[in-house]
């Protein structure tokens, strides 16, 4: 193992932390594959000058982290990157018992009867009409025109997204666009700053495309202007991926404020931004987006997933004028062209007024839901938006995140914890994300979080106690 440890044990604070973070920058970057072996901890002293508990403290605190494995009578091994991180309802391929669980822990939005009947609608009025353009479609590769000319009003009229239908590419589903949006400007190796707290669907593609993703402080309102600076001009990213409405898993939400001086930041460092907004519509009108103050550095990315059905995957991606072409080989390389039917329905929704009215649908049910939620634990600390899909909440000191996943799984209450969302390989906040929108019976819901009150409220476990 050949680690610079030099710098990190420079660093003022506890020198076994120091090493914690060298293992954890040592495997971000592959010089620890997953299935290396650490050295034995009196060696490891050795060669760094320390004493045998700093290295003990350090190894702990590196499992802990997720990052390593200590098997009795083998050593310590480093895990693979997505051991432990990757939330348990990913890793859950089996279909959910309607009467198994009570799911807090997927971020799914509220799928009423009414929904499913305008879809059921929608689908028997295309049945009835031509859509041989539809079926027959095979370019052009950004999508149908008419369908990017109905997203393209929308996008400018509804969220303030600058562009026209030229500018404007079709994808499936966020998540997609997001990786088209990177992959046109970030190239291997290269490093994108986003906040500390992420979706993790960012931190997986950081993996995928082999970029380095650095997270940048937050508060209530997202990414701290004052610290993008310093990370700015430390690291000289060559772009930011930021979520500036409802941010995941926190909820935070920009001020048009924080928005101004955020976009002054990436200007005078003239770093592409990568704007994720996807829960645009779960906000009632008037956010501005950052794209608007960068509309020649900048990608926005957003969908109807979150606001309308799950299923709906039409994404949206508008790219610079200059790097639309460099987009289109990556969309062809990836699926070729967006599902055409997908978009003939999210169109005909877009231009009859259906998205903007599941959208307010949308909100109103989940506004009663967070009043549910607030009442039910008024007694513990959250952080929330009044109509968010989550609900961020903070742990009494007698219990660790994921001892009360463990506990409450036993239960029958599916929760998410920090973990899956952080960038650094950090000890984790002392914090569980509830979503409050997979079940799709509100009496449910409320039993389960009068379940997960009473849950803290006690203690934990003994043997949870014993294994920590």
């Amino acid at each position: 193992m050949t680690i610079d440890f030099t710098r990190y044990l420079a660093e003022s604070g506890p020198r076994y932390l120091a090493i914690a973070r060298a293992l954890s920058q040592a495997i971000r970057q592959g010089e620890l594959v997953p299935g290396t072996r650490l050295p034995p901890q009196r060696q490891l002293a050795d060669t760094l000058n320390v004493s045998v508990q700093t290295v003990s403290r350090a190894y702990a605190q590196a499992e802990r982290m997720g990052l390593v494995q200590a098997r009795v009578g083998s050593g310590t091994w480093v895990n693979s990157q997505d051991d432990g991180r990757e939330p348990a309802y990913l890793r859950n391929t089996e279909p959910r018992s309607e009467q198994s669980t009570i799911d807090l822990s997927i971020a799914h939005p509220i799928c009423p009867e009414t929904h499913e009947q305008r879809f059921r609608d929608t689908l028997a009025q295309l049945a009835d009409m031509c859509i041989t353009d539809v079926i027959s479609a095979n370019r052009p590769i950004a999508g149908l025109l008419h369908h990017r000319e109905q997203a393209s009003d929308w996008l400018r009229q509804r969220l303030g997204v600058p562009g026209d239908a030229d500018t404007r590419v079709l994808c499936n589903g966020a998540t997609h666009g997001l990786m088209l949006a990177i992959s046109t400007v970030v190239q291997h190796g290269d490093v994108v700053l986003t906040e500390a707290l992420t979706d993790h669907g960012l931190i997986a593609l950081s993996r995928t495309l082999g970029f380095q993703l650095r997270g940048v402080a937050i508060d209530e309102q997202g990414i701290l202007p004052e610290a993008l600076e310093l990370a700015c001009r430390r690291f000289q990213p060559r772009a930011v991926c930021l979520t500036p409405t409802q941010l995941n898993p926190t909820g935070a939400t920009m001020s048009e404020e924080r928005r101004d001086a955020v976009a002054d930041v990436l200007q005078r460092h003239d770093v592409w931004l990568i704007e994720d907004d996807v829960h645009a519509l779960l906000e009632p009108p008037g956010l501005t987006p950052l794209t608007a103050r960068l509309p020649l550095r900048s990608f926005h990315v957003t969908s109807l997933t979150k606001s309308t059905v799950p299923g709906l995957r039409a994404g949206y991606l508008s790219v610079p004028p200059a790097q639309f072409h460099h987009t289109l080989p990556r969309l062809r390389a990836t699926c070729w062209m967006a599902t055409p039917l997908v978009f003939e329905i999210a169109g005909a929704w877009l231009a009859d007024g259906t998205v903007e009215e599941m959208a307010s649908t949308q909100r109103e049910l989940l506004a009663e839901r967070q009043r549910v939620a607030t009442r039910i634990l008024r007694q513990h600390e959250h952080a929330s938006r009044p109509t968010s899909l989550h609900l961020w909440l903070t742990l009494p000191v007698s219990w660790r995140a994921e001892e009360l996943r463990l506990q409450a799984e036993q239960e029958g209450i599916l929760l998410t914890t920090a973990t899956p969302f952080m960038v650094e390989q950090t000890p984790a906040p002392r914090r569980i994300r509830l979503s409050l929108g997979a079940e799709p019976d509100i009496t449910r819901l409320e039993h389960g979080l009068r379940q997960l009150a009473e849950l803290l409220d006690d203690t934990p476990p003994p043997m949870m106690q014993i294994i920590y």
